[in-house]
C-alpha cells in the first residue's frame, strides 16, 4: 500500500473552506438564535401588557368615550398581538407553544374581572391616586418560569448550529 499525500495548495483550500464554512455556520446560527430570543421576549412582553391592562384602566379611565375607545382598543390590540404570538410560538415549537398557552390562560382567568374592578373605582383625582400598587395578583409564576425555561433551552448553541 501506497501512502497517498496530498498537494499542499489542495490542503490549505480543504482548511480554508472548512474554516470558512464553519464559520458561516456559527454566524447563521448566531443570528438565528438573536432573532429567536428577540421574538421570545416580544412574546412574554405582550403577556405583561397584558397583565398591566388592569392597573392601566385603573389609571386612564374618566367615563369618556373617548377613552373608553381608546381602552378598547388598547385590548383589543393586546388580544390580537397575544394570539399572533400563541401561532407564532405554536409553530416554533409545540412545547414552547403549548407553555406560552398556559401562560396566557393563567393570566387571562382574572384579567377580565381585575379591568372591571379597574374600571369601578373612583377616577384618580390625585397623582397619587395613580399609584395603585399590586392590587392585581395573577400568580402566573409556575407558568412563566416553565415558558421561559422552554424558550432558553430553545435557544442553546448546538440546537441554532443544526
Amino acid at each position: 500500500m501506497t501512502a497517498m499525500t496530498i498537494d499542499p495548495t489542495i490542503a490549505v483550500g480543504i482548511i480554508a473552506a472548512t474554516t470558512a464554512l464553519t464559520g458561516y455556520l456559527i454566524s447563521n446560527a448566531a443570528t438565528r438564535r438573536a432573532e429567536r430570543a428577540r421574538r421570545y421576549a416580544e412574546a412574554l412582553d405582550v403577556v405583561e401588557r397584558y397583565r398591566q391592562l388592569p392597573y392601566t384602566f385603573y389609571r386612564l379611565h374618566d367615563g369618556t368615550p373617548e377613552t373608553r375607545t381608546r381602552l378598547a382598543e388598547m385590548l383589543g390590540e393586546t388580544q390580537k398581538s397575544l394570539s399572533f404570538h400563541r401561532r407564532w410560538l405554536t409553530l416554533e415549537s409545540a412545547e414552547i407553544g403549548a407553555a406560552y398557552d398556559n401562560l396566557v390562560d393563567k393570566v387571562r382567568e382574572r384579567n377580565s374581572e381585575f379591568r372591571k374592578d379597574a374600571l369601578s373605582r373612583p377616577v384618580p383625582a390625585t397623582d397619587v391616586d395613580i399609584e395603585a400598587g399590586y392590587i392585581y395578583l395573577f400568580d402566573d409564576r409556575a407558568e412563566r418560569l416553565a415558558c421561559i425555561r422552554l424558550m432558553r433551552k430553545n435557544l442553546a448553541l448546538l440546537r441554532n448550529l443544526l
